[in-house]
């Protein structure tokens, strides 16, 4: 059975379009398709010059074995091999995975920055302004919002709501904890207009799916900022703004999703200018009653 590289959505699609070439293999594809098999992870993080010198083969090789199995070339055989394995990585074997870093001696500053690049690229890459016009309106034209994130997106959804209760006024229901009480916090909403904005990255917490569930139920539209096609909030969505969240090994990668928090409060701003004026004003004002800030 032949795959199409565009339908492996997981290890075992991806072994299966190995093992459905292995006829056409010459012997230095055999081995590179072998180590590959074996050691799955690895080769996902791992420069073609490194592939290569574990089977002792050359660079030229492993870049005409990845066109061979159907990539364009070494750069997306990566991407796609990271994208299979973000929900099957637990945190020993990135943590693992963050150890091997170091012990090769890589800057991890100059990776990191590197990672958020090509996050901020495909950013660029992916950005719709027509949905981003959307949801902005969308979201113009309602008053209530629920924003959903958990785990390391708890930070993402209390950066948001509070981005959206300060610059827009709007009333927020913030979930980030996912606790038995949450679908008890929609009853007072049930029937009003609303709005979700649900924030899904790798390694897609259960409890996030299970809620946006819940709340299609409702009709309530769902706004997913995620990290890429595969991820399983898209299908649930009736909007997805895709912020790429690769990262070094270990560490969580936020920055291009905080860009697109702001993206949207700018928009919302810009569009309905006035109405958002008169509530920064207002939150202004309250900031100087209150002392909120050190002067």
């Amino acid at each position: 059975m032949n795959l199409s590289i565009n339908n492996i959505k997981n290890k075992d699609d991806f072994l299966l379009h190995i093992q459905s070439k292995q006829e056409s293999y010459t012997s230095v594809y055999r081995k590179l398709a072998t180590y590959v098999v074996n050691n799955f992870i690895d080769v996902a993080f791992m420069k073609a010059q490194q592939w290569a010198t574990e089977v002792e083969t050359s660079e030229v090789s492993v870049i005409r074995f990845v066109r061979f199995l159907g990539y364009k070339g070494y750069p997306e055989f990566l991407e796609k091999m990271q994208q299979i394995i973000r929900n099957e990585m637990t945190m020993v074997k990135y943590a693992e995975l963050s150890v091997k870093t170091k012990r090769d001696e890589t800057n991890i500053l100059m990776d990191i920055i590197k990672a958020e690049e090509q996050n901020f690229n495909e950013l660029i890459a992916k950005f719709s302004p027509q949905v981003m016009s959307d949801v902005t309106d969308l979201l113009g034209e309602t008053e209530r919002v629920v924003i959903i994130g958990l785990r390391s997106s708890a930070a993402l959804a209390n950066y948001c709501s509070y981005m959206f209760i300060r610059a827009l006024s709007k009333e927020v229901l913030t979930i980030n904890d996912g606790g038995v009480h949450t679908f008890d916090s929609f009853l007072p909403w049930e029937g009003k207009k609303v709005a979700v904005i649900v924030f899904g990255y790798p390694r897609y917490p259960a409890r996030t799916l299970e809620i946006v569930e819940y709340l299609r139920t409702l009709k309530w539209p769902i706004i997913s900022i995620t990290n890429d096609e595969l991820s399983p909030c898209v299908p649930l969505s009736d909007y997805v703004i895709y912020a790429p969240s690769h990262s070094v090994a270990f560490t969580d990668s936020m920055g291009a999703a905080s860009v697109v928090i702001n993206t949207i409060i700018m928009e919302s701003i810009t569009k309905f200018h006035d109405k958002s004026i008169d509530r920064i004003k207002r939150f202004e004002e309250l900031a100087k009653e209150k002392h909120y800030y050190w002067k």
